[in-house]
Formats: structure tokens, sequence, C-alpha cells
């Protein structure tokens, strides 16, 4: 009995040593292993569109060159950065960007609705990007709170806020750095 005891427990232990091991890297569990609420999915200055969320939110769409790309939000693997003083991750995953079909670039757009400078969730948050001058700002508003600046950029333009279909995210561009994602909540 006590054999069958042992056996059972390590058969248990290497289970859940092998889920570990094996578990899927998604977005959010990126952002809690970095400890960041903050991702660059993408470094390019040539983003022509805003993005655009898949009706799962599980991909982002990009459009360079009037060529449209999707950037999976699962099986990845983001490495922290430093980006205006604050913890961020940057996506390592070389793998995770494929071209989009006519049909994924419509099905994205009925889902995508895209605010230059101010959106707000269904349960009240608000995300804000405004221009002073040439710099912007973050600006974030949970319901019944005061607004939290998160950063101020030294003269690059971010805009084109699209929260994701589920409201867990928001994706972002900054002129100088790419497409971002951030937690809503």
């Amino acid at each position: 009995m006590r054999q069958f005891l042992n056996i059972l427990i390590l058969t248990f232990y290497s289970t859940c040593i092998y889920s570990q091991n094996t578990s899927e890297k998604n977005l959010n569990s990126e952002m809690n292993r970095l400890e960041t609420e903050t991702v660059i999915v993408l470094n390019s200055q040539e983003i022509d569109y805003y993005p655009m969320w898949s009706p799962n939110s599980d991909f982002i769409a990009f459009n360079i060159n009037e060529k449209w790309n999707k950037i999976r939000l699962d099986n990845i693997e983001f490495e922290a950065v430093k980006w205006r003083g604050q913890k961020i991750g940057f996506l390592i995953s070389k793998d995770a960007i494929t071209e989009m079909t006519e049909k994924e670039i419509e099905e994205f757009k009925k889902v995508s609705k895209f605010n230059a400078r101010e959106v707000t969730s269904k349960n009240g948050t608000k995300i804000e990007l405004p221009m002073q001058s040439l710099r912007t700002s973050l600006v974030v508003t949970h319901k019944g709170e005061n607004p939290k600046t998160l950063w101020t950029s030294g003269g690059e333009n971010c805009h084109s806020l699209v929260l994701s279909p589920n409201e867990k995210y928001v994706a972002y561009l900054c002129e100088l750095n790419g497409l971002l994602i951030m937690k809503v909540e």
C-alpha cells in the first residue's frame, strides 16, 4: 500500500511539473510572468492603419505597405525591456506573425472599434492618448477614480486606440516604437 501511495504521489508530482513546463504561454501569462501591464508586439515605424483585433481577442493585426498580417497572442514569449521608465515586454517569438486572408481582414474589421485618442470599456475604465504640443501622454481613469498619467512621450505621437473584443486589453500605435498592447484591468 505504501509503495502504491509513493507511486501515486510521484505520478501526480511528475504530471504537475510536466504541465508547468509545457503550458502554453499567452499574452496574459507572459505579462504576469514579467510583472508588466504593457508589451510591444511589433517594433516598426511603418504601420499604416489602426490595429485590429480578432473576434476572440487571440490575434492582433497590423498593416504595413497595404499588406495585413496578424500576430498570434498565444504560444508566444516576451522578454523584459525598459521603455519610458517602466518595465514592459518585448515580443521575441519570431514565428508569431502570419499573413491574413481577405475573410480574416473583414472579420477583424467588424469587431475592432477605433478611436484615435480615447476609449472607454463597458466597466467604465477610460484610456486616453491626449496630445500636448509634440508629446503624447497615456492617461488611465478607472471608474470612480482620478485620472492617472502613466507616461508622457518626448516628441512621439501615439494614437489609434482599439479595445479588444473581450475588453481585457487595448492596442495602440506609437509612431517611433510600433504596436503596443496594454492590460485594461
